[in-house]
């Protein structure tokens, strides 16, 4: 009978070195996309080549955008946002960034195109998007809310919105920034719960005339945009893991290099240094206008932490390695506001709390909250079910370097959506992590 794991992690001695992390992955799939807008050619340096970011290249590929691979660059021909339609579906596999951010940047642009996902992305909620580009009198069709989408064009003159955004999703304000760059007028969104901002960092970089003020972003169209050379950051997100692992493993040590740290996604941070955790920033400078630095990280006996809903869209990506971190600390940490983590690649409340448990943690988890009892010292010795999700399978292995006995998960596939070369850069810097044949 095959066994129905492909990696495991085991107890690691100590972790050290000087890295670094793949690119950014949400700031690569917005240049492929924002550099496609421009009126000329774009060169993006330091591209991430995961499935997410190839999956949205090759779909602006199908909608005619010439995109040439050089030797140390991507370049992007852009004509301006002019894209013709493609000869099938367009097919983002499991990038919710790609298929969200791609719906608003064509639904204002008088085409008739179907967008659609694997089955993780296919369960996903797109009725979010959908909303506000109806008000902008676009419209997206949906199965029942979810994937495919089609876009139609039904000749209706698209207008600008103000739009007041309940909920801290970055990918909701980019769909409706990116479709709002075809339509004449203001469209202003008002953000009860700030979200990552790299649209409108991109957006400004590139020439738009988006600007924030508080809580409330507004952007003139229609926008002109100028090309320019980017370079990608180091994923934060990807950094988290290393991060972690530093943090819970004994007598180690890690510099990792050229690291993004936009405010809006180093929550981790502010939590991580309240849990007495050794982390210090260097090296710090703005690049592309994102804030960019070194991460110096070393073993700390981390205390337990309360997380509210405030910062949860901060930290949204990385609750699920938080909640390792947590794991490990003593004490009990309390985390509520967690509506917003059944919506991603799986639902990551009861994936992590089920790996968790299953890995001998005592965890307390309710509706939208989750309560952790930590100990220094934490059994494993499970199989993992990560339900095809990236991050519940990296957080799990990175709890198995400092678990009594080792972990497994039941796929490894999926990890290259977001950090391509994790066994071999973990690895690199004394990780114990193996493959394992079915």
């Amino acid at each position: 009978m095959k066994k129905p794991f492909t990696l495991k992690s085991r107890k690691s001695k100590s972790l050290n070195g000087i890295i670094f992390v793949p690119s950014d992955k949400s700031i690569s799939i917005r240049a492929l996309i924002i550099s496609s807008l421009c009126l000329g050619n774009s060169k993006i340096f330091n591209l991430l080549e995961s499935e997410d970011v190839k999956h949205t290249l090759k779909s602006l590929k199908e909608l005619g955008v010439k995109i040439l691979k050089k030797k140390k660059y991507y370049e992007v021909y852009g004509e301006g946002g002019l894209y013709k339609k493609p000869k099938k579906r367009l097919y983002l596999g499991n990038s919710g960034t790609g298929v969200r951010l791609i719906t608003g940047l064509l639904a204002s642009r008088s085409l008739n195109i179907t967008l659609a996902g694997d089955d993780s992305l296919s369960s996903r909620p797109m009725k979010r998007i959908i909303e506000p580009l109806e008000l902008m009198n676009l419209t997206v069709q949906s199965k029942k809310g979810c994937l495919p989408l089609k876009i139609v064009n039904k000749n209706k003159v698209p207008v600008p919105i103000e739009y007041n955004l309940k909920i801290g999703s970055a990918q909701i304000k980019s769909a409706i920034l990116l479709a709002s760059t075809n339509i004449k007028g203001t469209t202003t969104i008002l953000e009860k719960f700030p979200s990552r901002n790299h649209t409108e960092i991109m957006l400004k970089f590139f020439g738009a005339d988006i600007n924030r003020k508080g809580k409330k972003i507004t952007i003139n169209s229609p926008n002109f945009l100028k090309p320019k050379d980017l370079i990608i950051p180091g994923d934060f997100s990807s950094a988290a893991f290393l991060i972690v692992a530093t943090l819970i493993t004994k007598n180690s040590k890690l510099k990792i290099q050229q690291v993004g740290l936009n405010f809006y996604r180093t929550g981790l941070l502010d939590v991580l240094n309240k849990m007495k955790a050794k982390i210090f920033i260097t090296n710090k400078k703005i690049l592309n206008g994102e804030l960019v630095g070194d991460i110096e990280v070393s073993s700390s006996q981390l205390i337990s932490t309360s997380v509210s809903k405030q910062i949860i869209p901060r930290l949204i990506d990385e609750l699920p390695i938080l909640f390792v971190a947590a794991s490990f600390a003593v004490g009990k940490s309390k985390f509520t506001g967690l509506e917003e983590l059944k919506f991603k690649e799986s639902d990551r409340l009861e994936s992590m709390a089920l790996a968790l448990k299953d890995a001998g943690v005592n965890i307390n988890q309710k509706t939208n909250s989750l309560q952790i009892s930590g100990n220094t010292k934490q059994p494993g010795g499970n199989i993992v079910k990560t339900f095809s999700d990236h991050r519940i399978a990296m957080s799990m292995l990175v709890f198995g370097l400092a678990s009594e006995n080792e972990i497994f998960i039941d796929e490894k596939r999926m990890i290259k959506t977001s950090f391509p070369n994790f066994k071999e850069v973990f690895n690199s810097i004394g990780a114990d992590i193996v493959n394992v044949s079915k």
